[in-house]
Formats: structure tokens, sequence, C-alpha cells
């Protein structure tokens, strides 16, 4: 980040989008020749998705290479104004959240949890984003416990929130294998989302639709979930999985195993439930009583992300 050319920083301003996706750009190319992009004649195409996006001369060759690989889309350029063009309007504090983790490369979850007391303002797409970012800690709420996903982000704040991005590209961790709330299923938020009661503290839980949804061994929708409310339940999912486990008591399930896969300290167990597959994690606290591999049939008790016992 360097300043405006006449000698300040500005932190308080507000940062706009072709300034976001610029030091994105730099971060992703830290250390290289490529921190700069190389001047070159831009194609027909190139030449119209800027134009259409009214991005600057001095910022054009930065956002290119994010447009190619959808970090950021030319519906992002939408907002605009006769007196301001469309890069020079500030980047909301949601659609940070979903550049950075485009950017990263960060896996988002099916199940997005946000206990933030203005949780219900961020667009229902983007709470993965928030989510992810929140997870992996690259970008938090306030001293209040709020988001403001709708704000703006001034510089300052960019300067630490990408500085977060850059150690994370350098150490590549997620956060977490799992993600899973346990709580009173509340009211309704939108058709994806629904509120929880997590010891006292109001919830928002997004589940993605692309989601395949297994509530108490049987596989079910998100239509049934809602339909809990008033009930204690666990909603859990392993990240990088296809399904989604809702478990209102402690469940026998009976299926298949399609692949078990090595993470290091634990291992990653796909089963097939019905027409679903479902990820589980197996660690020192699973009780197994079989030799797992592909194929087997097995009959299994989780709390929705671990497999406690296996037979």
């Amino acid at each position: 980040m360097i300043g405006d050319g006449d000698g300040y920083f500005r932190p308080k301003d507000f940062t706009t989008k072709e300034e976001v996706a610029t030091i994105i750009y730099r971060i992703l190319n830290y250390g290289t020749p490529n921190m700069i992009p190389a001047d070159r004649p831009l194609s027909a195409d190139e030449e119209a998705i800027l134009a259409r996006c009214q991005i600057s001369d001095w910022a054009k060759l930065y956002l290119l290479d994010g447009f190619a690989s959808g970090f950021w889309t030319e519906a992002d350029f939408a907002e605009r104004s006769s007196d301001r063009p469309a890069g020079k309007y500030p980047l909301s504090r949601e659609k940070l959240a979903q550049w950075i983790v485009n950017a990263e490369g960060i896996k988002t979850s099916l199940v997005s949890v946000l206990g933030y007391n203005d949780a219900g303002q961020v667009d229902a797409s983007l709470m993965k984003y928030v989510d992810a970012c929140r997870r992996t800690g690259l970008m938090i709420g306030d001293d209040i416990n709020e988001f403001h996903p709708k704000d703006g982000v001034n510089r300052a704040e960019v300067a630490v929130i990408l500085t977060r991005a850059l150690k994370y590209s350098e150490d590549g961790s997620e956060a977490s294998a799992k993600v899973d709330v346990y709580g009173v299923v509340g009211d309704p938020g939108s058709s994806v989302t629904f509120y929880m009661n997590v010891g006292g503290v109001q919830k928002a839980v997004y589940l993605d639709p692309s989601a395949k949804m297994i509530l108490n061994g049987a596989e079910s929708n998100i239509q049934a979930v809602k339909a809990l409310k008033g009930k204690t339940a666990m909603v859990s999912t392993v990240i990088g999985s296809g399904a989604v486990i809702v478990q209102t008591r402690p469940v026998v399930m009976n299926g298949t195993v399609e692949a078990v896969r090595d993470a290091g300290s634990y291992k990653l167990v796909d089963v097939r439930i019905g027409s679903t597959v479902a990820c589980f994690i197996y660690d020192s606290n699973t009780y197994c009583t079989t030799n797992l591999q592909k194929g087997i049939s097995i009959k299994f008790i989780s709390d929705g992300s671990n497999l406690l016992e296996i037979n």
C-alpha cells in the first residue's frame, strides 16, 4: 500500500473497489517481479470489460487477472453515479470478505455460523465468505460484536486485514476441519438461513443450497431442518464435504465406506448414506471394531462431524 502521491496515507478514507483489487493483486504477487504488472497492449475483450466497469487507467492491469480468475466479477462493479465511476465506489465489508476468500482459495463451508449482533444484515449469498474470514481470523467484528457488512472499509482497516491475508498465504492452513453449531432452532431468516439460540446467544446459520442434508440418519432438506423450531439440534459439516448432518439425538446410522483419506492427525471418511455421501472425521477418540476400508458396510454413531463408534 502506498500514499496518494501528495504525501498522505489517508487512513480513515474508504478504499475503493479498484484500490482493494490492486492491493489484493500485490499480495498474491508479493516478492515477485509481477508485483507491478508489465505494461502490455490489451485485447478488445479486456478493454471492453474495463470500460464497462469504469476502471481508472492506473488500475487496469492490476484488475485483469482477478476478472480472469473470478476473484471479482463485472457484477461487483454495478454501482455507479454521474459523479462517481464504478471503480471508485467503496467496497463493502461483506464483498471484501468474498474477494479475499476467492483470491486466497480459502474453502467455504456448507454450514456458516455468524454470531455477530448484525448477522441478519449480511447478504445470504455472502454469509459463507464472511464465515470463512471469521474462521481464519482475517476479518472480525468490532468491540460491540457487530460486523457492519454494508459499510465500506477504510485504508487502515484494509492494511490490517490484508496483512493477515499475506500471513495466511504463507502458511495456508485452514482454521478448522469442521464447522458445527449446537443449540435450539429458532426463527427462519431466509430461504437458506435460520437462527439458533446457542447458550443464550442468537446465531445466524446459513446452509448452502447445494448441500445434501441428512436429518437423524435420513435424507432431508432445509425445510425439515427449519421445522425443528424449538428443538435442540447439532448442525455439522466437514470442510470440503458435500453433505450437512443434522441431529436432534444420538443416532445409529448405516452406510458404505466410499473412501478413507489421511489428513495428518486424523482421517477423513466418506460414507454413502442412501444416495448422499457424507464426510466424517476419524481420530484417536473414535472407537472402531472393524478394518475400515473402501467398500465395507458399517454401522456407526457420530456427533455430526466426528465418528464416535464404528462397527
